[in-house]
């Protein structure tokens, strides 16, 4: 039977795990913790993102935490302790409202939450985008665009880009919502349902899309500046055909890297789309860079650390194969993941070794935590916010 559409991150996974024997029992590896994160503060915000595949997570900027769930409720915390600054409910925005026609919990925020210039942007699964004013939390515009919103926008070079699950990168004004500009992509039949993060860099929007490639626009315009393949479809099923685009973009001193599920680990050259070195490595999952070390998660939940220079392996760590994990954060001396049962797991960014393990929220992490040279900041489907300090 054909399928058509777009699937969870987490059924495509389970399901290329098929091979694996259904008794098989997941057991984490022993872990002696070596070091002691400290909880500073816990704080929920609505009902977080449940079970559904979201691009939600929270931003650190300054001494402000903020955050939002997918029932509509926007926060801004007091980064040291925790405590609210302010709340808006987006259901409460009267009658014309849209999202008025949705039950009480269903505002169904998926994108974001984006900081820049002193306002929030956020996307919904809906096909609106709203910009928040980030000291009082007052609206300030809303506009609809076409396709879901399941992917933080992307600001600079005076935009707002958004993309959306149907292909469709949106140019939009900062300041007042009004659209610039709209690109469309070629979908295939079946997706992952994820949308690669617009990055602006350059005076380019670089994109990923579900064809398995990497393009850049020219960002005052629209117009498309070069597209390049990085995964090819293959194999004989639906599923080993997806050769999907969702992890983020990364520039780097003219460089890009980028991964595609069922694909390869790319690094090319921002200007022309000229391959520079390529790996085996697939993946969905966002990755991060620290210096000249780019680290991942792959599809099966390895983790590893490769220099960006040229594409050589520095180490590898697959003591959470199968443990559906979040991408990498990188922490002071640390690189954290969490995985889907509310685990917490801190490794040495130097060897990959385990050095703790913390077990959080039985909801599970989605998205890979934030953090600054501070604090690092984790968030569960269920909505908990928590933030932790290592000293």
């Amino acid at each position: 039977m054909k399928l058509f559409g777009n699937i969870t991150a987490a059924v495509v996974v389970a399901l290329a795990l098929t091979a694996c024997s259904s008794k098989e029992k997941l057991v984490l590896p022993d872990v002696q913790n070596s070091i002691n994160p400290k909880k500073v503060w816990q704080s929920k915000v609505g009902k977080g993102v449940a079970h559904y595949e979201s691009g939600l997570k929270p931003v650190i900027v300054a001494d402000k935490v903020y955050a939002a769930s997918r029932d509509g409720i926007v926060v801004a915390k007091n980064l040291v302790n925790g405590r609210t600054l302010w709340s808006f409910d987006l259901r409460n925005e009267g009658e014309t409202s849209l999202l008025a026609r949705f039950s009480g919990d269903s505002a169904r925020i998926a994108g974001g939450v984006t900081f820049n210039n002193n306002t929030l942007y956020l996307g919904t699964e809906d096909g609106e985008v709203f910009a928040l004013n980030a000291e009082t939390g007052a609206l300030l515009w809303r506009v609809p665009v076409k396709g879901e919103v399941i992917a933080s926008p992307a600001v600079g070079e005076g935009l707002l880009v958004v993309a959306t699950t149907a292909g469709t990168l949106i140019a939009l004004d900062p300041e007042t919502g009004e659209q610039r500009w709209t690109f469309d992509d070629e979908q295939p039949a079946l997706t992952i349902r994820g949308v690669s993060e617009p990055v602006i860099e350059a005076g380019g929007v670089i994109y990923g899309s579900g064809t398995g490639r990497v393009g850049v626009l020219i960002a005052d315009r629209g117009y498309q500046a070069w597209e390049e393949a990085i995964a090819s479809p293959q194999g004989s099923t639906d599923l080993s055909r997806l050769v999907d685009v969702d992890a983020k973009p990364i520039v780097v001193a003219g460089t890009l890297y980028t991964i595609a599920y069922n694909g390869e680990l790319v690094a090319m050259e921002l200007r022309s789309g000229r391959q520079l070195w390529k790996r085996d490595y697939a993946s969905f999952r966002n990755m991060v860079v620290a210096g000249n070390i780019l680290y991942l998660v792959d599809s099966t939940g390895g983790i590893y650390a490769v220099d960006r220079r040229n594409g050589s392996e520095l180490w590898g760590q697959q003591g959470l194969q199968r443990h559906f994990l979040t991408g990498p954060t990188v922490y002071k001396d640390y690189l954290v993941v969490g995985d889907n049962k509310g685990n917490l797991h801190w490794l040495n960014r130097d060897s990959g070794e385990f050095v703790a393990r913390q077990s959080l929220d039985g909801s599970g992490f989605y998205r890979e935590a934030v953090a600054n040279d501070d604090y690092i900041l984790v968030t569960s489907r269920n909505g908990e916010l928590v933030l932790l300090q290592v000293p």
